[in-house]
């Protein structure tokens, strides 16, 4: 099962970016996935993270503000340092402009689900479950080393990207672990998605920066960065450099900060629906 996961993430690689592409391999994904639950992992689909419950999309709304806001932040403090400059706008001049900008709306929602999915709604839940064996669920070392090994794979399927360096790799393996944390602190895909997405579209459609080396063609910003810096990333994005890793740390603490307010209203409401308070 787990091959064949690892074959359709090896095509994706090779696939030419586009909204096309992202629906296709979004629709391919679901499918195997809803198969493999069926009649290999007997788990409902809504076991794989996607529960669109009043939760599941609050989660979702939080993480699109943890990936877009970390950007836009990310953004201004390099114009600030004059890593980069902005030198015009994608729509002057362009007829065709606001109809790219919608495919690449929509192929960048497609990359955050389906390797959403893939990664940490499949592979990482799979792994987890079974290096935890009979331990209770939440038992910490299989969570981590989990994570960590879905983390380091995500890292190195992107080491092919174009403009690719160490710092980026690293950045990107990172990123798995902010992605990772929350999907198996919640059992949601939610944030993940919104943070994964938000992230790249911002990116890449807003600002006008790179995305894990792959220029930014559809940007409401046309961005030139001004010299190659190990602090912007320069080609790579920020994904390459030292302000993507205080971003992913950031984006990382905000989800950990939520994972521990859900938990304490948790614990909260079952005091109140035993009708006592010890223990606050």
């Amino acid at each position: 099962m787990a091959f064949a996961i690892l074959l359709l993430i090896t095509i994706t690689a090779f696939v030419p970016f586009g909204a096309a592409s992202a629906v296709v391999i979004s629709l391919a994904s679901t499918a195997l996935l809803y198969l493999f639950g069926r009649y290999v992992d007997k788990r409902r689909f809504s076991g794989y993270g996607l529960q669109p419950d009043a939760i599941w999309w609050k989660e979702l709304g939080i993480g699109v503000l943890l990936g877009g806001g970390t950007i836009a932040i990310l953004f201004i403090i390099s114009l600030n340092l004059s890593l980069y400059q902005v030198t015009g706008y994608g729509w002057v001049g362009n007829p065709g402009f606001w109809a790219g900008w919608l495919g690449y709306l929509i192929m960048m929602a497609g990359v955050g689900y389906y390797e959403e999915l893939l990664f940490r709604g499949y592979l990482n839940l799979n792994l987890y479950e079974g290096l935890r064996g009979k331990r209770p669920e939440g038992a910490i070392w299989p969570a981590a080393l989990s994570i960590l090994a879905i983390s380091v794979l995500f890292g190195l399927v992107h080491a092919g990207n174009p403009n690719a360096t160490l710092l980026g790799i690293i950045n990107v393996t990172l990123a798995g672990v902010m992605l990772g944390v929350p999907f198996l602190a919640t059992g949601r895909l939610a944030m993940p998605i919104g943070i994964h997405f938000a992230w790249n579209f911002v990116q890449g459609g807003v600002v006008g920066v790179p995305v894990s080396g792959l220029a930014a063609t559809n940007s409401l910003l046309i961005t030139h960065s001004i010299h190659e810096d190990i602090l912007a990333g320069g080609a790579f994005g920020f994904e390459g450099g030292l302000l993507g890793t205080v971003g992913i740390l950031a984006i990382l603490t905000g989800s950990v900060a939520w994972i521990v307010h859900l938990r304490k209203a948790c614990r909260d409401q079952q005091m109140k629906s035993t009708g006592t308070d010890f223990g606050r």
